[in-house]
């Protein structure tokens, strides 16, 4: 009799246990999902809005990928351009960029910024092209331009 009793008290001991895992998981997973919406509804707050824009702007599949071309006349501004901030990105987690400038004067800086890191993708009249990975990091593509003459085309896919 003694050895049933011990038998079942394991039992509903080890069920316990699994029930306590299995939620702190599932709460775990559901605040992390909850977490992820908030950023992602709140992330895009950052981008410049339409009508602020020197040139045209197309979003792809969402605000991290699309094109955008300008021509600047004597242009002094900073425009946000694409980006976003989420845990994990719904359609990969790796953006390329495909950046042409064509310079005829003043300056121009094409910025990548990712996470707390800033990196300056190109300054000149030229082109480049950069593969990043945006997996739980902020990203946003700057384009900071003073008294620039010039075009930019910009493909983020």
């Amino acid at each position: 009799m003694f050895h049933i009793f011990r038998i079942i008290l394991v039992i509903v001991i080890g069920m316990i246990i699994v029930d306590v895992i299995l939620f702190s998981t599932l709460a775990k997973e559901g605040v992390i999902d909850i977490y992820n919406v908030f950023l992602k509804n709140t992330s895009t707050i950052g981008l410049s809005k339409e009508n602020k824009l020197e040139g045209e702007r197309q979003f792809g599949i969402d605000e991290y990928v699309g094109t955008y071309k300008a021509n600047y006349n004597n242009k002094t501004k900073e425009e946000t351009i694409f980006g976003g901030t989420v845990l994990e990105r719904e359609y990969g987690n790796t953006i390329t960029l495909k950046i042409k400038v064509e310079k005829q004067s003043g300056s121009i800086e094409i910025i990548n910024n990712l996470g707390t890191d800033s990196e300056v993708l190109i300054n000149d009249t030229g082109e480049t092209e950069k593969t990043i990975d945006v997996k739980e990091k902020s990203f946003y593509l700057k384009v900071k331009v003073i008294d620039f003459t010039g075009n930019i085309e910009i493909v983020a896919m």
